[in-house]
This record gives structure tokens, C-alpha cells and sequence, in this order.
């Protein structure tokens, strides 16, 4: 497929240096700001450390797989439980001196068998589901854009875009697809499908995408759902307040804010002053 010019081949670890370095906003940089600019604020200016967490490197093992495939997966990761102890015959544990001198060796980032197992089944179920299939059988995975926003350089890596059918994928695993709803509204994914939305227009898009969340679960039976969300809704993240207890949904608005706070040198927690309960 023919990747458009506003949609860079750019790696994961590159990308995410660019992040760390501030160098761009992203959707997750966005959300903690939503949160707490006084958090986010620590956060640019090094003063808390965001760590790659076992979660996290396990979510980046799994999209590999599932959007990109065995060869992909298998030149990016490395599948191995690690050193074996003599004495029981069996892998040392991942907090143990021999396992994390071995570990500090190796050149990829470790796949247990058992977590590998995992995400082969996630990705059988997701090319299994007829609708998650038909929406991944054409187009680009991990494409990133870069662009401004408000005056604010932004960038966004997109799980799964095809610019000919304006289709866009976020695949999201879960515990338990029956509350993926409470997923959807604690971990901010439909801001997040928005932010990435209105960076593919400011990039050069030239028309909105449909947007779909993919949401697979991580024990069996491996359901798979596919949630569309929907161009009013998409639109309404952007520009529209939702009304008084969605108004941080809006994420023009965020980036207004984010800019006032860099121009007033304040950044608040969000409980200031005495709430009524």
C-alpha cells in the first residue's frame, strides 16, 4: 500500500525518544495534562521518571504480533524465559541477580514463552473475529504523524491506518471485555482517538477517518469486540464541550490550556479551592 506523505515510518523506540525528550506532545503527554498540569509539568522537567513498565513492553510485544506479524515480531523481540537455575532445573525469577545480569545482556527485549503463548492467542482470536479481520486486512501499521496543534509540535503513532478505505484501528487488550466500557472512559480513549483524528487532518489528511476500537481480552476465551467511534463523537472531543463534567474531553480546549499555562509559568492541580461534597 502506498503510505501518504504525512504518515512517517518512524521506529517505536525513536518515537518514544522524541516524547521523553519533549520534543512533541502526544495523546498519553495530553491525558496527563488533563489529569494534573502540575503533574505534567514534573513530568517534562524530569522530575518524575515515566518507566517502561513490564505492562507496557508486554502491550508493545503484542501489538507487534498482532498488526505486524511473526517476522516482524521475531526481529524486534526475543523469546526466552532466561537462565536456567541448576539446582531446580528451572528459570530464575525476573527479580533475581543471575536473571537480571543475563537479561542486561541481551540485545531485545525478552518475551516469556508463557507471555508469548498469550499474545499468539490474542492474535488468533483477533483474525478470527470477522469484523477486527476485515478491518485489518488493508493497511499501514505503527505510522506516526507529526505535525502542530495549536502552535504545540504534536505527534501521534497510529496502530493500524488505511488512507484509501479512512480507516483507523487502535487495538486495546483487556481483562474483561464486558467493563471495557469503564476502559474506555478511565483511560481517556476516546480524547485519544480524537487527538489522533484531528493530528491525521493538521498533517494533510483530507478527510476524517472512521475510528475503531479493537479490544481483545487477555484470558480465554479470547473475546474480541470492535467499537466504532462515531465522527459526532470524534468531533465533539475535539471542538464541543460535552457540557460541566466532561469539559477536560475537549482537546482544543486542553491545548489552549496547555498553552496558558506555558505563557503564566502556572501549573494547578485541579483541587484547588474547597469542594462541596
Amino acid at each position: 500500500m502506498d503510505r501518504p506523505e504525512y504518515l512517517l515510518d518512524i521506529p517505536a523506540d525513536e518515537y518514544h525518544a522524541a516524547t521523553k525528550r519533549n520534543e512533541y506532545t502526544t495523546s498519553h503527554r495530553l491525558a496527563l495534562f488533563r489529569k494534573c498540569p502540575a503533574l505534567y509539568k514534573k513530568t517534562i522537567d524530569g522530575l518524575i521518571v515515566e518507566g517502561e513498565t513490564a505492562a507496557f513492553q508486554l502491550g508493545r510485544a503484542t501489538h507487534t504480533l498482532v498488526l505486524e506479524g511473526e517476522e516482524k515480531f521475531a526481529a524486534e523481540f526475543a523469546v526466552c524465559d532466561g537462565p536456567t537455575n541448576p539446582k531446580t532445573g528451572a528459570a530464575y525469577g525476573k527479580t533475581t541477580k543471575a536473571y537480571l545480569e543475563w537479561a542486561g545482556l541481551q540485545t531485545k527485549p525478552i518475551v516469556s514463552t508463557e507471555d508469548h503463548a498469550l499474545i499468539a492467542k490474542m492474535r488468533e482470536a483477533v483474525q478470527a473475529n470477522p469484523v477486527a479481520a476485515d478491518l485489518l486486512k488493508d493497511g499501514i501499521a505503527e505510522g506516526t504523524v507529526r505535525t502542530m496543534f495549536r502552535g504545540e509540535p504534536v505527534q501521534a503513532r497510529l496502530d493500524w491506518y488505511d488512507p484509501k478505505r479512512r480507516i483507523l484501528v487502535d487495538l486495546k487488550t483487556c481483562a474483561d471485555l464486558d467493563r471495557f466500557g469503564y476502559d474506555i472512559r478511565d483511560f481517556q480513549y476516546v480524547p485519544q482517538m480524537a487527538f489522533y483524528v484531528k493530528a491525521l487532518m493538521l498533517a494533510g489528511a483530507d478527510m476524517p477517518p472512521d475510528a475503531y476500537l479493537v479490544a481483545v481480552e487477555k484470558k480465554e476465551p479470547f473475546r474480541v469486540a470492535v467499537f466504532q467511534v462515531t465522527q459526532p463523537t470524534i468531533m465533539d472531543a475535539i471542538e464541543n464541550h460535552y457540557g460541566a463534567e466532561n469539559w477536560r474531553d475537549d482537546i482544543d480546549a486542553m491545548m489552549e490550556e496547555l498553552q496558558k499555562c506555558r505563557d503564566t509559568g502556572v501549573w494547578p492541580t485541579r483541587y484547588e479551592g474547597v469542594r462541596i461534597i
